[in-house]
C-alpha cells in the first residue's frame, strides 16, 4: 500500500501472516475446490461514500483493526481513500479488507451504510463511474446463509430449505472462477443475496445440515436453476436458454406447484351465455373481428355491429409453443353461438299514379335483395385467439415479463375460467412445489431434488481455502487508546444565490454523524445519487410537501422535507 505518510499516529502493525489453507473433511466424496464465490453487491446503491462497520477480525492491506472499527472510504477521482479516527489514506485503485479467522460464535464480517445484514468475507472496494463498487469475497458457505431465507421464506418447512440450500450451493459453485473480477450477482440475475441476519434460524440450520452437498451431472457440477413457480409444468432449460444442457431435466406435470394455494395465479370468468357482446370484456373487438371474416365468407352480414354471440359452449388452449413439453400454449379456442344475418329477397313494389294511362298495363313488380333480421347460425362457430400477446393482455393475465405464463382453462357450471400461472422461468426445482412437497407430503431434500432435477447425482465437496489466520496479537484483544470521533467528509459547496421563489435549507433532524439520501426521483425506492451529510447547506428549487428538489453546486435531486431545516 502506498502514501502511508498520510497517517498521523500509528494505529497498527504490519503483518506477514500467510494464507491458511484448511481442507474440511467429507465423508460422502473426495471433490475439493476453493468453495470461495465473489459476489457483486449491487443492492447496497453505493454512492461516492460508503460508511463500513467491521464486525469481526480485519486487516486492510497490512494495517489490523480492532473489532467494531468504523470506517469511511470515499471515491476521489480513480482512487479509493479510507479515513478512520482522524486518519485518512489513499488506498489506490482497490481498497482490500482482508477477513481473518475468529473465535467460534463471533461474528466475522462486514456492515455497509448501517444496515444490520453482515457481510462475511473479504470486500474488494472500486470506483466505478464516480461511485463505490462492493465485490465480497465470501467462503459459499456463508454466503448462501444470506441467500437461503430470501429465495425462501425462512419459515418454510426444513427439507424445503435444504433442498434450496443445495441448489443455491450448486448454483453458486458452478459460476465460481467466471472472467472479471466477479462471479455473481446479490439479485435475481444470479440469486437474491442480502447478507447475513441471525434470525434466520430455519435457513441457517438447512445450510448446516446439508453442508458441501451439491449437485452433479456425468462429473460435473450441474446446471441447477430453480424459480418461485412453474406454473404446474416444469420448464426445459432450453426453451429459455438456448445452449443450455437439459441433461438432468425433464419436462414433466408438477402437481405439488398447482396444488399449492400460495402459488401465482391470474384469472379471468367467461360467461357460458352472453346477454350481449359487452360481456366478452376486451376479448369483444378481437372475437367480432375473426366472426366477421368467417361469416361474410359464408354469405352472412360480416358487420361486426350485426353479430352477435349469445353462448360460448367451449373454450380450451391449444397448439404447444415446444413440441417437447414445457406447458406453454400459444392458442385460445372458443366455440361459440352466435347470431347474424342473412340475404333474403322480397318483392319490390311498384308506385302506380292516378295521371298514368290506364290502357298501359302496369309492369310486375321486381325482386329486392336486402339483409334480413338477427337469426342463430346453423351450428357453434370456433375462433382460435393468440394467448400472447393478445389474450394475456387483454385479460390481464400477465405475471413474467416474457410470454412464458402456463395458461389453462376450467369449466365451471357457468363460466369459463382461464388461468395463467408461473412465476419466473420454470426450469428446475419450484420453490412453490417444493413448499408443498415438503410440508404436506413430507418428502426429504433428496426427494424434492430427485423429482426437479431427475438426472442429477449429490455429492459433498470439501474445500480447500479458509479465512486468514487468526490474528494472535494482544493489541487487539485489549482495549485501545480512547477513540476520537470521525472525521467529518468535506461538505459540497452551494455559492450559487438562490433565485425568486428558491431559498437556502440545511441538512438537520438526523444524527450528528448520520446521512440523508439524496434521491433521483421524489420516493424512497428512486436511485439514491449521493449521501448528504449532517450540516450540508442546499437550495430548494420546488417545494413537492414532502419532497424537496434541491440542488448544491454539483448536485441537484430530491430530500425528504422532514430531515433539513430552513435557514433564517
Amino acid at each position: 500500500m502506498r502514501n502511508k505518510t498520510h497517517f498521523r499516529r500509528i494505529i497498527a502493525f504490519l503483518l506477514a501472516l500467510p494464507l491458511l489453507l484448511s481442507a474440511v473433511p467429507s465423508a460422502q466424496a473426495e471433490k475439493k475446490m476453493s468453495g470461495t464465490v465473489r459476489v457483486l453487491l449491487t443492492r447496497l446503491n453505493l454512492t461516492d461514500r460508503a460508511e463500513i462497520s467491521l464486525d469481526g477480525s480485519y486487516t486492510l492491506n497490512d494495517i489490523a483493526f480492532q473489532r467494531g472499527s468504523r470506517l469511511t472510504a470515499a471515491a476521489v477521482g480513480n482512487e479509493v481513500y479510507v479515513y478512520y479516527e482522524g486518519i485518512s489514506l489513499n488506498a489506490g485503485k482497490t481498497l482490500i479488507l482482508t477477513r481473518h479467522e475468529t473465535d467460534d460464535g463471533k461474528e466475522n464480517g462486514v456492515r455497509i451504510n448501517g444496515n444490520y445484514a453482515l457481510h462475511p468475507g473479504d470486500l474488494y472496494l472500486t470506483v466505478q463511474g464516480g461511485a463505490l463498487r462492493a465485490v465480497l469475497h465470501a467462503p459459499v458457505e456463508e454466503y448462501i446463509l444470506g441467500v437461503v431465507p430470501y429465495e425462501m421464506s425462512d419459515s418454510y418447512p426444513l427439507e424445503a430449505l435444504k433442498a434450496q440450500a443445495v441448489a443455491a450451493r450448486t448454483y453458486a459453485l458452478r459460476k465460481a472462477g467466471a472472467p472479471g473480477d466477479y462471479d455473481l450477482v446479490d439479485n435475481t440475475n444470479d440469486q437474491a443475496y442480502y447478507g447475513v441476519k441471525k434470525e434466520h434460524a430455519n435457513a441457517a440450520r438447512a445450510v448446516r445440515e446439508t453442508a458441501g452437498i451439491c449437485g452433479f451431472w456425468k462429473g460435473s457440477l450441474a446446471l441447477c436453476y430453480y424459480s418461485a413457480s412453474n406454473g404446474g409444468q416444469t420448464e426445459l432449460p432450453k426453451h429459455v436458454w438456448s445452449d443450455s444442457d437439459d441433461s438432468c431435466y425433464a419436462a414433466v406435470e408438477d402437481p405439488y406447484d398447482l396444488e399449492n394455494p400460495d402459488s401465482t395465479v391470474k384469472k379471468y370468468s367467461l360467461p357460458k351465455r352472453l346477454s350481449s357482446n359487452d360481456d366478452l370484456g376486451k376479448l369483444k373487438n378481437t372475437v367480432l373481428g375473426i366472426l366477421s371474416e368467417q361469416l361474410e365468407s359464408q354469405g352472412w352480414d360480416g358487420d361486426a355491429e350485426h353479430i352477435r354471440v349469445t353462448g360460448i359452449q367451449a373454450a380450451e388452449t391449444a397448439l404447444p409453443l415446444h413440441r417437447d413439453g414445457g406447458g406453454v400454449m400459444t392458442l385460445l379456442r372458443l366455440t361459440c353461438s352466435v347470431e347474424g344475418r342473412r340475404m333474403v329477397t322480397g318483392d319490390d313494389e311498384t308506385e302506380i299514379s292516378i295521371f298514368d294511362d290506364p290502357a298501359v298495363t302496369p309492369a310486375p313488380a321486381s325482386q329486392k335483395e336486402e339483409w334480413g333480421p338477427l337469426q342463430p347460425l346453423p351450428s357453434p362457430v370456433t375462433v382460435a385467439l393468440d394467448l400472447f400477446p393478445g389474450v394475456e393482455t387483454a385479460l390481464n393475465l400477465s405475471i413474467n415479463p416474457g410470454s412464458n405464463e402456463v395458461i389453462t382453462v376450467r369449466e365451471t357450471d357457468d363460466a369459463f375460467v382461464i388461468e395463467s400461472r408461473r412465476y419466473g422461468h420454470g426450469v428446475g426445482m419450484s420453490q412453490r412445489g417444493a413448499q408443498r412437497m415438503a410440508g404436506k407430503y413430507a418428502f426429504t431434500y433428496e426427494q424434492i431434488l430427485r423429482f426437479y432435477y431427475p438426472g442429477m447425482t449429490l455429492e459433498t465437496m470439501s474445500y480447500t481455502a479458509s479465512a486468514a489466520p487468526k490474528i494472535q496479537h494482544q493489541f487487539l484483544s485489549t482495549p485501545g487508546p480512547a477513540a476520537t470521533p470521525t472525521p467529518r467528509p468535506t461538505l459540497m459547496p452551494v455559492s450559487a444565490t438562490p433565485a425568486p421563489g428558491e431559498y437556502r435549507v440545511t441538512v438537520g433532524n438526523i444524527g450528528v454523524n448520520s446521512y440523508l439520501n439524496l434521491r433521483a426521483e421524489p420516493n424512497t425506492q428512486a436511485e439514491v445519487l449521493r449521501q448528504l451529510y449532517f450540516g450540508q447547506a442546499l437550495i430548494v428549487v420546488r417545494d413537492l410537501g414532502d419532497w424537496l428538489l434541491v440542488k448544491t453546486d454539483d448536485a441537484q435531486g430530491y430530500v425528504m422535507s422532514q430531515f433539513v431545516v430552513k435557514e433564517k
